[in-house]
This record gives C-alpha cells, sequence and structure tokens, in this order.
C-alpha cells in the first residue's frame, strides 16, 4: 500500500511542476506585440501624424417629400480630427446627384469643410436614395458616403391634367374646370391664367376659387383653385390645339401648362383636288408664281338636317389680293348640297407669304353661314406663298 500512496504523490508532483513551467508564457509579449487591434497597433507603433475624417451629424440627410422639377440641396460637413491634414477627393455620385462646392480640398487639423448635394428630380418616385463619395488619405476611412433619401411626390397636380373635348360640332359652347391644388402648402393659389395658341381669340380662362367641399373632395388637397375654360360655339372646322399657362404663388412651381384640344366637325366641309388637310381645314396651296397666278376649285359641301335652309356667302378672305367667289347652291343628292367657290390669285401678283413662318400667318376664306343653328361662319386657311 505504501509504495503505490508514493507512486500517486509523484506523479502529482511531476503535474505541478509543468504547469508552473508554462505561466511566463501565457503573460509574454510575441513577436507582434500585445495581441489588440492591428491597425491601432500600427499607429502606436509608428507614432506618424494621421488625418482623421468624420462628418458632422448624420451621414444620411433625410429630403422628406419633393416634388417633380423641384431642386433641394444639403450641406454635409466634415471635420479633420486627426493631426496631419485631411485630403478629400470627389470620387463621383450616382445619377441625377450633383456634388458641388467641394471648395477645400485639403482640410488642416482641427478644421471643416462643407460639401453641398444637390437633388433634382424628373419623375415620380415612391423612395430614392442618393450617394456621393469622397476618397480620404484617412487609412481609417479611405471612402465616406454621403447620402440623401426622400421621396418625389406630386405636391402640386392638376385634375384633370389635360383637356380634352373630343369631336363636337361647330354649334356647341364648350367648358370645363380643372382643379389645380397642393398636397403640402395650405397656402396654395393660383395667381393668373393665360390662353396661348387660340387662333380665334374668343376662348378664356379664368380662376375661380375652389369651395371646402370641392377641396375636400380631390386626393389629399390642402389648398387650390379652380381654372374653368370656355370655348364659344363657331370654333374653325377641325382640330384645334391651345394651351394654359397657370402661374401659382408656389415658389417650387410658378407655372404649369394645361393642354386644351378639341376636334370641331359639321355639316359643311370643303373639298377640292387640292389637299386639304380637314383635321385643321387648311388647304395646301403651296408657292404660285406671282407672274401667272392661279385658280382653284373648291366645292363647299353642305350636309345635315338644315342643309336646305343653309345660305353661305363670303364674309371675309385675307389677304385681300386673294379673289374669292361663291356660286348658287346645288342639290348634289338627297343628303347633301353643294356651293361651287373659285380660288383665284391674279396673274401679276406681288410676293409674299402665308406659310405661317416669319409672319405667323395663313391665308382665310370665311363663309358667313344662315339659317343653320349650328354655326354662323366656317373658315378654309390657305397655306401658300407667292414668288
Amino acid at each position: 500500500m505504501r509504495p503505490f500512496l508514493v507512486l500517486i504523490a509523484s506523479v502529482l508532483l511531476g503535474v505541478a511542476i509543468g504547469a508552473a513551467s508554462t505561466v511566463p508564457q501565457w503573460t509574454a509579449t510575441n513577436d507582434f506585440g500585445a495581441l489588440t487591434h492591428p491597425e491601432v497597433q500600427r499607429v502606436n507603433a509608428t507614432n506618424q501624424p494621421m488625418a482623421k475624417a468624420v462628418v458632422v451629424g448624420d451621414e444620411v440627410y433625410e429630403f422628406g417629400k419633393m416634388n417633380v422639377d423641384a431642386t433641394q440641396s444639403h450641406v454635409f460637413k466634415i471635420r479633420n480630427d486627426g493631426d496631419a491634414p485631411l485630403q478629400l477627393e470627389e470620387a463621383g455620385t450616382t445619377c441625377k446627384c450633383t456634388l458641388s462646392k467641394l471648395a477645400q480640398k485639403l482640410i488642416p487639423p482641427g478644421e471643416t469643410v462643407e460639401v453641398e448635394l444637390e437633388w433634382h428630380p424628373i419623375a415620380y418616385a415612391e423612395s430614392f436614395m442618393q450617394t456621393a463619395t469622397l476618397r480620404t488619405n484617412d487609412p481609417r476611412r479611405p471612402e465616406l458616403e454621403l447620402r440623401i433619401h426622400g421621396a418625389v411626390v406630386r405636391a402640386i397636380y392638376m385634375d384633370p391634367s389635360e383637356v380634352n373635348f373630343g369631336h363636337v360640332t361647330a354649334g356647341d359652347e364648350l367648358s370645363a374646370s380643372v382643379n389645380v391644388v397642393s398636397v403640402v402648402s395650405d397656402d396654395f393659389k393660383v395667381t393668373g391664367v393665360k390662353l396661348l395658341g387660340d387662333e380665334s381669340g374668343e376662348a378664356t380662362a379664368k380662376v375661380v376659387p375652389m369651395s371646402p367641399e370641392e377641396l375636400k373632395s380631390t386626393d389629399g388637397g390642402r389648398s387650390g383653385d379652380k381654372v374653368e375654360i370656355y370655348l364659344p360655339k363657331g370654333l374653325p372646322i377641325g382640330a384645334t390645339k391651345m394651351r394654359a399657362e397657370i402661374s401659382t404663388n408656389d415658389p417650387e412651381t410658378k407655372m404649369l401648362t394645361l393642354m386644351i384640344s378639341v376636334q370641331i366637325g359639321g355639316d359643311i366641309n370643303f373639298i377640292s383636288a387640292v389637299k386639304i388637310d380637314q383635321d385643321k381645314n387648311v388647304m395646301m396651296l403651296g408657292t404660285v408664281s406671282g407672274e401667272k397666278g392661279k385658280e382653284v376649285k373648291v366645292n363647299v359641301l353642305v350636309k345635315g338636317p338644315h342643309r336646305e335652309e343653309t345660305v353661305l356667302n363670303v364674309d371675309k378672305v385675307f389677304p385681300e389680293f386673294l379673289k374669292v367667289s361663291l356660286g348658287e347652291a346645288k342639290k348634289l343628292n338627297e343628303t347633301a348640297v353643294v356651293y361651287p367657290m373659285t380660288i383665284t390669285i391674279p396673274p401679276g401678283s406681288a410676293p409674299a407669304s402665308f406659310l405661317a413662318g416669319d409672319t405667323g400667318k395663313l391665308g382665310e376664306i370665311r363663309l358667313g353661314v344662315k339659317g343653320n343653328p349650328q354655326t354662323e361662319e366656317v373658315s378654309l386657311r390657305v397655306y401658300f406663298a407667292v414668288e
């Protein structure tokens, strides 16, 4: 028994001596220094001055809701918290984002530089994120990413966005109302409206306040007005297009454009061997020799329930040297009556242009209409020049 106890004691003593011999290895530094972060270790080892790039505040700026075509910007501040000059270099931005006003590219220790990001959205987007990247000489942050986030919304909109009266007759009076509202402002107003492209000079537009009930019925409108469009009867047969320029008090959307179109049809039409654009009621006569002159035959076709009572006469001709004669009405068939009309450019006419170029004018033959409740006049415009 005793030898066995001596053996056990000897084994335990050996284990204790072996463990004690390894303690210095646990506490000693290795060949690479203390086991800490490698970068910190290098800094401490070299003790060299180093720039330190710090973005003051958030690196992501929330623009919130923006309107299409509006421009917003945000100024980021970058500070050098190191003890060596901080170098900055533009490394590009994502699309539609501009990085500007990086006025100072070498920032002394302790100083701050401003970097401005500008964003000009051209389309709606529920959410957008744009990024500008700067390269630095800070080894811990070789690149800085400045980001802007937001949404592009219809801050101001028109309802409807355009007015198309469709196909109507020359005797119809037409009107339309367009809501112009803001979904972000309580003080938005329409300050004026102007019609452009109205060749008749008879169309009108005006601004009318919206009632609280009308504003409530809009899609999220908080303030706004109505624009009322009125087109009188008797507009020229064919396609008519014009636009309304709507001015507002919003500094980012000072002007809105409303397109207006209508196709005027009727019981009175012009037929000729010379091409006539029926949508615009324009005869494409082209260039005519002033020495020889030109004569064109046109049939003025009258249809509809009032064809027998309709009486036409030449009311106005422009330019004056254009000669127009209207013959007697003849019954063409059971559904139409025809007036023969002759248009003459006399031989020896002086050079002139009615091509809607620099003069902006076309020739025009206006016929007075009696006995037809749909219209009081019809007009045929003439695209021509005399050389």
